[in-house]
């Protein structure tokens, strides 16, 4: 029977917070040599205010953080002085530059070694809802995965059940034998679980207690991604 693992990616291959903070910084820089004087038209607190405002006009945004953050760009863009058109063609050139610098991570301590230890028995994946990508070169991870699920690509986001199916019917197997690996309760544990999928909630280092209040339990619980193989194989001894 064919057994594919599936992984979340931001803070469960790697702590996404320090990558967007470096990420942002160099934001600042590039609109600082393009465009004196914007970032201080435009702050973080302003952008994240366009962010909030997108957000609620618009659904379809929330499963798409990249045309997300291009949308904030352009208004903040055309609202500075920019011609809609001009806006709208810097916006993407800024989101270009803040994607590679989105691929700039660390990860975790035996990540690689874990997932070679995995890919040899069995098939992994990617679901996403973020818009990082494992297949580029500063990531470093082509060799693991056979493929990648991103909500930005396919404009439906964890833990809508869809996005599960469609990683499922891509790979040609049935959900049921779909095991998910991610650090979000609510779109990873939940998502999976609904779907008829099994879950391994990341809780690096153990550093969350489970509460009673949230939807659905996991199959499985790791504090470290070294225990991942002896815990899928066991998992699927099971089944």
């Amino acid at each position: 029977m064919t057994r594919l693992i599936t992984f979340d990616l931001d803070n469960t291959l790697w702590d996404v917070e320090p990558v967007i903070v470096r990420a942002d910084q160099a934001m600042f820089h590039w609109f600082e040599d393009r465009f004196p004087g914007f970032n201080q038209a435009f702050d973080q607190a302003a952008l994240f205010k366009l962010k909030q405002q997108l957000l609620e006009d618009s659904s379809e945004l929330r499963a798409d953080i990249s045309r997300l953050r291009v949308e904030v760009y352009r208004i903040a863009l055309q609202d500075f002085g920019l011609p809609k058109e001009e806006a709208s063609v810097v916006a993407q050139t800024a989101f270009d530059y803040f994607h590679e610098w989105r691929q700039k991570v660390d990860l975790y301590p035996g990540t690689k070694k874990v997932l070679w230890q995995l890919a040899n028995h069995y098939r992994l994946a990617v679901i996403t809802n973020g818009n990082a990508d494992v297949f580029h070169p500063d990531v470093g991870l082509s060799d693991s995965f056979e493929f990648a699920v991103r909500a930005d690509k396919e404009g439906i986001a964890k833990p809508n059940a869809d996005i599960f199916l469609k990683t499922a019917k891509l790979a040609g197997v049935d959900v049921n034998n779909l095991i998910h690996v991610g650090d979000n309760v609510h779109d990873d544990v939940n998502g999976i679980n609904q779907v008829g999928g099994r879950s391994i909630w990341f809780n690096r280092h153990g550093a969350r207690r489970w509460q009673d209040k949230w939807p659905s339990r996991p199959d499985a619980e790791v504090h470290s991604l070294e225990e991942l193989p002896e815990v899928i194989a066991d998992m699927i001894a099971k089944n």
